[in-house]
């Protein structure tokens, strides 16, 4: 962007031809109040001339009719009369000169006018009323005679005589000193209203630029932002020029596209579980927000390779086979380890540095120079590295790679959920396959325990009595098993009814009461005094306490005590049920896998019991957690909300 473009220049111009103009105004009205106070002071100046003109007459008619009689009296109006007529001359004199030579200086030293400039006209009557004094001031002075003795009843009578002519030229220099004034202040007042007309075009100019440069655009970039606080983010701001107000516009609309694209992006993510359609989607949307022809996803194994699963270059999927690389010292390691964006500006080059970077050796070979590692570890069932690549060089910048860094937790955490939804779909499959299976195995093993059943009755050495047995005892295990996998697999459906939960405690108790025996443990029910009723299937809640009952009593230690206390709170409305048990304390790195399907320590265990419990605890909106301590034993508590 030029300088010359910004609004910083072009407001600063503005505000500069605004004081520009102020300062002329300014200027100029100060020069239009000195002139008038000049013409103000020249019009004075004038009607000094008319006064002392006037003033002669009056003394020399006054002298006329009161001519003195005797010397005293003569020398009296000699000394008065003589005297003002001097002083009255002279001042006529010196104004007339100031007018008809333009140097008023020493007559308006007191006023500070600026150099006034008289037109012609008033010159002119200027010139003519100073000739004419001149010659008024030459008969005077041949009419007074000697300055010894002057005559003043003659120089009374040239007076009266010729001063109504001194008046009139006096006039007419007032008069074009008038007019020439009147015409100043109409060519002043036409200036001023020229210069108001012009400056009213100026600001009505830089008021319509100001709108339509800055409050319009500003006003689109508003309505954009309320859009996007509204929740629209495909709304795009019109961008109608180049100035910062327009990178301002193209910054917003590159902002609200990303934010469409990236909520369109998780709610993809969060509508399906195909990972080939996800990433199809992802070679369609990303490139909007970043330089993008090729992405793939690689998926960490557990025997330590990382493999490639999907890929996708310029929008259609690519037929990679399967390609597994070594995991370690790689940097596909590096981010993984780290967690973050991870940005390799030059495949090419990075490729050769090390012979262990086998992946990006595959993406060199396809032309790809610029890649971003995003790993997707957060919440994921598989650990793995979504890839950006691209066939320009340096192509991605580090905006780029800040925007993958801010994105990373949303694109990671969606990602994942994808992984966990395919998951779950593959899981359900084995499920609904590991059932259809224990259907089918049970019309066998129901043959074959026929069978053993019928050698039950027939004598059998000893050696063979001892087979037998043992192909009971696992016949009765794998029963238990498939027995275990069918409720575990099988939707599960509540038969809810009004009940309470300390008489199932109490009963689940007594069914154990031989296997605590058997096993030398005791049992201790602690229970509240009051019934803590609840709407549960009655069934499935004495499952789950018999489940734990055993489990604990076959961790106790021998002479123990396996203690059940049962508590509710009123405020959560909740009841509590605490099994608690003195056994070998359960390894903190078995502790975290006790509730996952088939996990057991237990030699002959299925491990699936713990497992059923925790689901049909959570379908009575339960929560089940256990905790082990090297000298406290192991506890389970079970919380369980009363629906009364």
């Amino acid at each position: 962007m030029k300088f010359t473009q910004t609004l910083k220049f072009q407001i600063g111009v503005a505000l500069l031809a605004l004081i520009a103009l102020f300062s002329f105004f300014s200027m100029h009205t100060l020069k239009i109040l000195d002139e008038q106070r000049t013409q103000g002071a020249l019009l004075r100046l004038a009607g000094e001339l008319q006064a002392t003109a006037q003033h002669m007459a009056m003394q020399a008619m006054n002298y006329e009719k009161n001519t003195p009689q005797d010397n005293s009296a003569y020398t009296r109006d000699l000394r008065l009369y003589y005297q003002d007529l001097m002083n009255n001359t002279g001042q006529f004199d010196a104004i007339c000169a100031a007018f008809s030579s333009g140097d008023f200086q020493r007559q308006l030293q007191n006023h500070n006018p600026a150099t006034p400039v008289l037109s012609d006209n008033t010159l002119k009557a200027a010139f003519a009323l100073e000739d004419y004094w001149k010659k008024f001031l030459l008969a005077l002075d041949e009419a007074m005679g000697p300055e010894e003795m002057p005559q003043l009843t003659e120089a009374a009578r040239l007076i009266v005589d010729r001063n109504p002519m001194l008046l009139r030229k006096t006039r007419n220099l007032l008069k074009a000193l008038d007019e020439d004034i009147q015409q100043r202040m109409q060519e002043t007042n036409s200036i001023i209203r020229i210069s108001f007309a012009i400056a009213l075009i100026i600001a009505i100019g830089i008021m319509l630029w100001f709108y339509r440069r800055v409050l319009r655009p500003l006003g689109s970039s508003v309505e954009g932002f309320r859009q996007a606080s509204a929740g629209n983010f495909s709304y795009q701001v019109p961008v109608t020029s180049d100035d910062e107000i327009g990178f301002l516009a193209l910054s917003f609309n590159r902002l609200s596209s990303r934010l469409d694209t990236l909520f369109k992006l998780t709610a993809r993510l969060q509508e399906g579980s195909d990972l080939n359609e996800t990433l199809e989607f992802v070679s369609r949307t990303f490139p909007e927000l970043l330089p993008l022809d090729w992405v793939g996803v690689l998926f960490v194994s557990t025997d330590g390779h990382i493999q490639l699963e999907r890929a996708f270059g310029d929008g259609a999927p690519e037929e990679l086979g399967i390609l597994r690389f070594p995991l370690k010292n790689t940097l596909l390691e590096k981010c993984l380890n780290n967690g973050e964006p991870l940005h390799v500006p030059d495949i090419q080059h990075a490729a050769l540095q090390n012979t262990s970077y086998r992946f990006l050796q595959v993406l060199a070979g396809r032309q790809r120079r610029d890649a971003i590692f995003l790993p997707v570890t957060s919440q994921s069932p598989i650990p793995g590295v979504l890839v950006f690549a691209t066939r320009q060089a340096h192509a991605y910048q580090p905006e780029h790679v800040q925007l993958l860094s801010n994105l990373a937790t949303v694109i990671s955490l969606s990602f994942s959920r994808t992984l966990k939804l395919a998951e779950h779909a593959r899981l359900a499959a084995i499920g609904q396959f590991v059932s259809n299976i224990a259907h089918e195995i049970r019309t066998p093993l129901a043959t074959v325990s026929m069978a053993l059943d019928y050698f039950e009755n027939t004598e059998l050495p000893d050696a063979a009595n001892k087979r037998l047995q043992l192909a009971e005892q696992e016949m009765a295990r794998i029963n238990r098993l498939l027995a275990d996998i069918l409720l575990y697999a099988r939707p599960l459906a509540l038969n809810t009814q009004p009940t309470d939960i300390c008489p199932i405690l109490e009963k689940a108790v007594t069914s154990l009461k031989p296997l605590a025996d058997k096993h030398q443990v005791r049992l201790h029910l602690n229970r509240p005094g009051d019934p803590l009723p609840m709407c549960a299937d009655a069934d499935r809640l004495l499952q789950i306490f018999l489940n734990l009952l055993r489990n604990a009593i076959e961790a106790a230690a021998r002479n123990s005590t396996v203690t059940i206390k049962i508590s509710s709170e009123d405020q959560d409305k909740v009841a509590q049920v605490e099994i608690h048990n003195r056994g070998e304390p359960i390894a903190p790195e078995h502790l975290q896998r006790l509730f996952e399907p088939f996990f057991t320590t237990k030699a002959n265990g299925t491990g699936l019991g713990l497992a059923i419990v925790r689901r049909l605890v959570q379908a009575h909106g339960g929560s089940i957690v256990a905790a082990s301590e090297q000298n406290n034993g192991t506890t389970f508590v079970v919380r369980i909300p009363c629906m009364l």
